[in-house]
Parts: structure tokens; C-alpha cells; sequence
């Protein structure tokens, strides 16, 4: 049996719900409030206490919304309104708006014990970090990651010119990707649902979501050398407080999140280009990274482990180089031979193989991401009867890398 999804090549400049309660996040801690984390929801009669709430009111006659000492719109009979305060006779509903305190409005405040979580649930959200996976934070030192993980599986070259640790909690889960600078955590990622933000986003959670709460997503990256799009409908990516936070989003989920990407601002404007510089310690990083990275996706779809196949991995390098050197995207190459003539050149034997190719991504991650995001290399990288992977990477005279991933069963 042979398979071989020959999926469209992805061209890019580049490639990029809820709320999950983490022990071991940042807490605080009150007289009355316990420990919290900052993401927990406070409910009073089956609707969501927001922070700042004091109470609420319902109209009972038609009644006026003001804004700025003027009536805007009548309200109907039933409407009901947060209320943040009461200034000179009327309510504060938020976002200026404001409604009279007369006869026409009910006005209801909760129990002292529902304001007390709810402030309390608020001072927490002010000390939670921007972006937490499974507790780790931009800042935190590596003894805290080791505390959660032990030591990384793996540790491998980046093109911010440090390393990615890779970590996890025993066969991919909760796998976790960090790299540190001066033994302080510079970047994370994870296509795991470990993910905490300050504004409820994380694993699973809908692109029109994201956009609605961080607003326009960056256009473009200011670097030393001139500026670079990012520009991509596959991913956003925004600056929040000296940080690069990337949402990856799956179009085979409705467009839901499923990788998150955090980098120090500092790291990512002194990286030359979107590139960095090629080197052979970098090239086999990427391969590495790239096993690593399938293997974290297929745990999430319940499938099995690729081992990793010197075999194929030579053969998926040799490709990626011939098509860097001669300048040229495909999975036949220039003498003619598909991918399984290749396979069988280097000694491989086979009932099922598969080929995912790929360039211009600047590294694994986005590569990754890229391919999961494209049905034929998707069905490659989870298809359930592959067992055996190899990866090979080669960056062209511009820099840009070219990737390979050999699939196939024995």
C-alpha cells in the first residue's frame, strides 16, 4: 500500500475559551479571599459578577440611557443594566452610559460575601501574568519550570541564539517548549491546553474571540534592519507589555486556537532578519523540534508516537537540500524520483509512507503550525498507521529554510 498526500506547497513570508483553573499560577492571598488565581468567574443568580459590579438594575417603566448629560435611547420595560456607581443621582452602566435613579428603575446589589469574591477575584487578575502555560510565565526562573517538569527532554539551538527546553509530563503531555535567557524563561510555546491569559483566551478558543479582546492584530515587526510583515490569516500575532504573543489558529476547528507563542520583545527585534543565522547546530535543531512537535499534536488527537528513523531523516535532509541548493519546490525531484524512490535509495522498506514538504516558514514552530493547518500535510502528520518519522532541514543562499518529514510504516 502506498500513500502519498501531495498537499499544495505552502509559500509564506511567514508561517504563524474558556478559563482553566492552574494550582500552580500566580495567587493571592487576603484575609477573606483564599487562594485564586484571577480567572475564576463569580456568578449572582445565574449571570457573571464583572469586575467592579456593585449591583444591577432593572427598568420597570421606560426609562432614559444618558451619555454625556444627553438621552440616547429609551429603555424598554424588563432591560437589565450592571451598575459600577452612583454619581449625582445616577447609575453608572459602563462604557459612559449612565440611567437616572427614580421610580422607574429596581435597583438589587448582591451579598457581601458575592462583592468580597468578586473584588477579591479581581485583585488576583491584576497580579496573574499576560500569558501562563501550565503555570510558567515570561520572567520565571528555570527552577520553577523544573519544579513543575524536571529536566528538559531535549534541548536544542533557536534562532534567537539561545535553546529551546523541551518539556513534559511523560509521553507529550502538557508538552511545553521554553527558552531561557540567563536562566530566566524569554519565550514558551505550546499547542497544549495549559494556556491562562489575562483576558480568558487560551487553547480552544475562537479566533473572532481573540480579535475582539486584543483588538487589530500586529501588521508588521520593527526590526534593526527594516520592517517585516507578519501579516496572515493562519495566526495573529500582538505586542503586550514588551511581549510577542502569537495565537496559531486551526481552520479545521472553526478557527480555533491551538498553539500559543510568547517572546520577549528584546529577543525578537535582535534577530537578524525573521531568519536568524543558519548553522548546522540550527538545521538539526529544526529537525528535532519538528519530531517533537508532531509528536505533541498526534498525544492531543489520542494517537500514537512517531519514532524517530535515521533512515528517513537522511532521505528527507538530502531533499531539503537539493531542492535549497537548486532552487527549486517539489516533491519529485529534478531526476525524476518521487518520494518513494528516494524512500527505497536509502535502504527503506514500507507498506505506507507519506512526505511533507515545506519552505520560507521561519522555524519549526511556524512550520509546524503551517502544516497543520494544511489538509494533506494534516492527514500525513495524523494519519494513525504511520509509526516511523524522519526530518530534514537545509536553508537556502537567502537563508530560508526548506523542510522535509518522511513518514512510513515498515
Amino acid at each position: 500500500m502506498r500513500k502519498w498526500v501531495q498537499a499544495v506547497a505552502i509559500r509564506m513570508l511567514l508561517a504563524a475559551a474558556g478559563w482553566l483553573l492552574m494550582p500552580s499560577s500566580p495567587m493571592v492571598k487576603a484575609e477573606d479571599c483564599g487562594e485564586l488565581v484571577g480567572t475564576e468567574k463569580v456568578w449572582w443568580d445565574g449571570a457573571e459578577l464583572k469586575p467592579g459590579q456593585i449591583g444591577r438594575l432593572t427598568v420597570i417603566a421606560p426609562t432614559e440611557l444618558w451619555l454625556s448629560n444627553k438621552a440616547v435611547k429609551m429603555l424598554p420595560r424588563g432591560a437589565v443594566y450592571r451598575v459600577y456607581a452612583l454619581r449625582g443621582g445616577y447609575f453608572d452602566v459602563g462604557g459612559g452610559y449612565a440611567i437616572k435613579n427614580d421610580a422607574r428603575i429596581r435597583y438589587e446589589t448582591p451579598s457581601k460575601e458575592k462583592l468580597t469574591a468578586a473584588l477579591c477575584v479581581q485583585r488576583a487578575r491584576a497580579h496573574l501574568a499576560d500569558v501562563t502555560m501550565n503555570g510558567v510565565a515570561i520572567g520565571d526562573p528555570r527552577v520553577k519550570v523544573e519544579a513543575i517538569y524536571g529536566k528538559a527532554k531535549r534541548k536544542t539551538k533557536n534562532a534567537y541564539g539561545l535553546y529551546w527546553g523541551t518539556y513534559d509530563q511523560g509521553g507529550y503531555k502538557n508538552f511545553l517548549m521554553v527558552s531561557y535567557d540567563r536562566d530566566r524563561v524569554a519565550a514558551i510555546y505550546t499547542n497544549q491546553p495549559i494556556v491562562q491569559t489575562k483576558k480568558g483566551t487560551g487553547i480552544g478558543t475562537a479566533k473572532t474571540v481573540v480579535e475582539a479582546r486584543y483588538g487589530r492584530a500586529l501588521a508588521a515587526i520593527q526590526k534593526k534592519d527594516g520592517l517585516y510583515s507578519i501579516q496572515n490569516d493562519e495566526y495573529d500575532t500582538y505586542l503586550v507589555n514588551g511581549r510577542y504573543v502569537t495565537f496559531f489558529y486551526d481552520r479545521y476547528d472553526n478557527n480555533r486556537v491551538d498553539g500559543v507563542l510568547v517572546v520577549n520583545r528584546a529577543l525578537e527585534d535582535e534577530k537578524p532578519g525573521f531568519y536568524g543565522t543558519p548553522t548546522e547546530e540550527l538545521r538539526t535543531a529544526y529537525e528535532y523540534q519538528i519530531f517533537d512537535l508532531a509528536n505533541a499534536a498526534r498525544r492531543l488527537h489520542r494517537l500514537p508516537a512517531l519514532a524517530w528513523d535515521a533512515k528517513a531523516a537522511a532521505a528527507a535532509r538530502q531533499h531539503s537540500e537539493d531542492m535549497a541548493i537548486h532552487h527549486y519546490f517539489s516533491h519529485t525531484n529534478l531526476q525524476g524520483l518521487s518520494p518513494f524512490d528516494r524512500l527505497k535509495r536509502h535502504g527503506i522498506v514500507y507498506r505506507v509512507a507519506g512526505e511533507n514538504i515545506a519552505y520560507g516558514q521561519y522555524d519549526a514552530i511556524f512550520v509546524h503550525e503551517a502544516w497543520m493547518h494544511s489538509l494533506g500535510h494534516r492527514q500525513n502528520l495524523l494519519y494513525p498507521d504511520f509509526t516511523r518519522l524522519g526530518v530534514g532541514v537545509a536553508f537556502n543562499s537567502f537563508h530560508q529554510p526548506y523542510y522535509s518529514q518522511e513518514f512510513y510504516t515498515p
